[in-house]
């Protein structure tokens, strides 16, 4: 039955690809991939339900301007999913390939345990990540060469120091989205805005948030943004509190850390959990200084709050 109402809805008019940027209960923002427009759609009969970053085909509701029908989720090539409090597994997106973690060097100080636990989240999840620090006009360039030394050169991850004011590293930026699918994950004023201003991207757009309860779209200062870049696109979606490292096995968590995980297997006791077991190869590796003391304060810091979000303190 519910087959024979999919086909009908398809069947029922000409269709577009669109990209969901944010969702509702029971109805949900998309980005027409063709020009940009945005449609609040319902998704009636659907045997999947669209998550940011699903590619679907919509159709345009006649008579009812900006409003249509999601008719199809496309096959997804990746999902992020986490297990809620009731052991369901959740997706939360989907066709993600890229996670920009965006941190401020200043105002707010910069908080090495956001990207510490973002990026163990990105490597829980098999996305690559990009760490993009913003406000680098704001700080004396000391700051700047050690969070790369520590982020880009002793931990290899890809780095890009970005300023707003002065431009600095946007189109950088740009460069590494362009032709991706990303998500942006950040906590508020790290400066997730001023980056979306200044991209300059071929259509930007931001759009209403869907309440959850009712599904009307309304306008919020959280609400998503979606800006496309040389074929690839940028979402910026509230959704993202939402993701945490709360349903990984304590035991696999020091495997995201990938300076603790080099040390894994050393340790005297093989559930070592790396707190205060005797002969422990990982808090041997961070007293002698081949792990940062910061980045072994965030691992027990996300062991602690397992069920904490990703953009707690």
């Amino acid at each position: 039955m519910r087959q024979s109402k999919h086909r009908a809805l398809r069947d029922a008019g000409p269709v577009q690809s669109a990209v969901v940027v944010s969702r509702g209960r029971n109805r949900a923002w998309v980005a027409v991939e063709d020009d940009g427009a945005l449609l609040l759609c319902d998704y009636p009969s659907l045997d999947e339900l669209p998550v940011v970053g699903d590619s679907v085909l919509v159709r345009s509701v006649d008579g009812a301007a900006g409003e249509g029908i999601i008719v199809e989720v496309l096959p997804r090539v990746q999902t992020i999913t986490r297990t809620t409090a009731g052991g369901e597994r959740k997706t939360m997106a989907a066709n993600v390939d890229l996670l920009v973690i965006v941190a401020a060097l200043a105002r707010p100080e910069l908080r090495y345990g956001f990207i510490d636990r973002a990026v163990a989240f990105a490597e829980h999840q098999e996305i690559t990540p990009l760490v993009a620090l913003t406000k680098a006009d704001l700080v004396d360039p000391t700051v700047v060469a050690q969070t790369l030394a520590l982020y880009r050169d002793r931990l290899r991850y890809d780095v890009i120091v970005l300023s707003t004011v002065d431009h600095r590293g946007v189109a950088e930026l740009a460069e590494r989205i362009a032709g991706r699918r990303a998500l942006m994950l950040g906590q508020s004023g790290v400066g997730k805005s001023s980056l979306f201003k200044v991209l300059g991207a071929d259509r930007g757009a931001r759009v209403g948030e869907v309440n959850e309860r009712t599904g009307r779209g309304r306008q919020t200062t959280t609400s998503s943004r979606l800006a496309y870049l040389g074929h690839g696109f940028l979402i910026d979606t509230p959704g993202v509190r939402e993701f945490s490292l709360a349903d990984l096995d304590p035991r696999d968590l020091a495997a995201c850390f990938r300076d603790l995980a080099s040390h894994l297997g050393a340790c005297r006791f093989p559930d070592c959990r790396h707190l205060e077991e005797p002969s422990c190869a990982v808090r041997a590796a961070v007293e002698n200084g081949e792990i940062a003391a910061t980045r072994y304060a965030s691992y027990r810091r996300a062991l602690e709050q397992a069920s904490g979000s990703l953009l707690s303190d």
